[in-house]
């Protein structure tokens, strides 16, 4: 019989790799976080953000990040099956406040939230890890483990 010490030392280091999104990798590429944030809230807060002046242009990254957790990722469809996987990375992360989330975490996510029953086409560890290293779109990079 296998310990769990033992099972936790067979498994690869990548696994407890965490990621984030980097504001700064996207701000190097040219890309506004709040905007990313902003087309990624959900129908119903779009009623409220035209109605603010600048139409949700001028809301800080952090309430876009607080009312996605809140409200927006909680909403059936929030991650669609039919998505490219790294929207739906994206999505996990900022659905998590963008706190730094292990690859194994993000792994479960994508399993339960993104892949279909009928189509379970969650890549497997070693590819979504290569895959996260690889963001060129969304800024996801990998964070230093203290």
């Amino acid at each position: 019989m296998i310990s769990n010490a033992q099972e936790i030392e067979e498994q690869p280091e990548y696994l407890l790799t965490n990621f984030k999104v980097n504001i700064e990798k996207l701000a190097a590429m040219n890309r506004s976080f709040a905007s990313l944030l902003l087309d990624r809230r959900c129908a119903s807060c779009w009623g409220d953000i035209f109605q603010e002046p600048g139409q949700g242009i001028n809301i800080e990254t952090l309430e876009h990040l607080k009312k996605i957790a809140t409200h927006c990722s909680n909403i059936p469809g929030f991650i669609q099956s039919n998505s490219p996987v790294m929207e739906a990375v994206f999505r996990i992360l900022i659905g998590n406040r963008n706190k730094a989330t292990t690859l194994k975490s993000i792994y479960e996510s994508l399993h339960k939230r993104w892949s279909d029953p009928t189509n379970p086409r969650t890549p497997s560890l070693d590819k979504l890890y290569r895959m996260l290293l690889a963001d060129t779109f969304y800024g996801i990079s990998q964070v230093s483990q203290r």
